[in-house]
Order: C-alpha cells, then structure tokens, then sequence
C-alpha cells in the first residue's frame, strides 16, 4: 500500500500522503489490481479535490476479519444534492467542474469494493473534505481457492 501511495504522491507532486498503518497482520487475501485501482482513484480525487492544500491522509486499519483503508482530504467537500448519485458513471459534482476529471474515478472504486465483498461509505461537509471508507473482508476469494 505504501508503494501506490507513494506512486500517486510522486505523480501529483503538489500534495504528501500521510500513510499511518496499525495492522497486526501482515497478509491480505485480495485482488491486487482491484485493490491498486481503489486506492489510485480515492487517493487522485483526494489530492485533484483539494486545491491549496498539502496533505492527505490514508490510514490501513484491521482486525481478524477485516482491512478498512481510510482517504481523508480537507478540500472542496461534496454539496450534499450531489452525494446521492456520487457512484453513478460519469457523475461530477456541482464545485468540482473546473476540476480535470471524468466522473468515472467513485464508480470504478464502488464496482471494485463489490467485486471484494466491502463496503464503501463516505462522510463530507462542503468546503471542510471528504472522508471515505473502504471496509474488506481479510479472506477474499479463500472460497474459491479451495483453502
């Protein structure tokens, strides 16, 4: 995790990623491009959302049964009307429009968190940052691997 945050942070050159990991496992069942494409995206919205500022902040967090990746920005926020169709393809919202973007970056992450099993949930105040949170199961795909 800590390469791809770092990987973002040297391509965006204009924010640091403040990476603080409290695991007591050191293993991860997963998808390794679907986890890469999750983190990637949140981490470039954090940093493309937050204009003027200098830092965001990921956090990796689990337990026996669970990883939960946490982006926190401080930037523009996300207007309340627009956090309802957030995940839809194409969708930007409505102070994000002089932002570079496509609208796709949340969907794709949304479509990955389903295909891991998580869970994704975010928390936002316009003109105060985003916070979203990634919940995985430690164990996914073990049911197809016949362990």
């Amino acid at each position: 995790m800590r390469g791809i945050a770092h990987e973002v942070e040297e391509c965006r050159k204009s924010h640091t990623v403040e990476i603080r990991i409290q695991c007591d496992t050191d293993w991860f069942l997963t998808d390794e491009k679907l986890i890469r494409n999750i983190v990637i995206n949140l981490l470039t919205n954090a940093i493309k959302l937050s204009p003027g500022k200098k830092k965001v902040l990921f956090t990796i967090t689990c337990d026996a049964e669970r990883y939960t990746f946490v982006v926190r920005d401080h930037g523009l926020g996300i207007p309340r009307k627009d956090q309802q169709e957030l995940f839809q393809p194409f969708y930007r919202g409505a102070n994000a429009h002089e932002i570079q973007g496509t609208g796709l970056g949340l969907s794709i992450v949304k479509k990955a968190v389903d295909l891991l099993s998580g869970t994704i949930r975010f928390e936002s105040k316009e003109g105060e940052g985003t916070t979203f949170i990634i919940t995985l199961p430690l164990t996914y795909g073990q049911e197809n691997t016949g362990s």
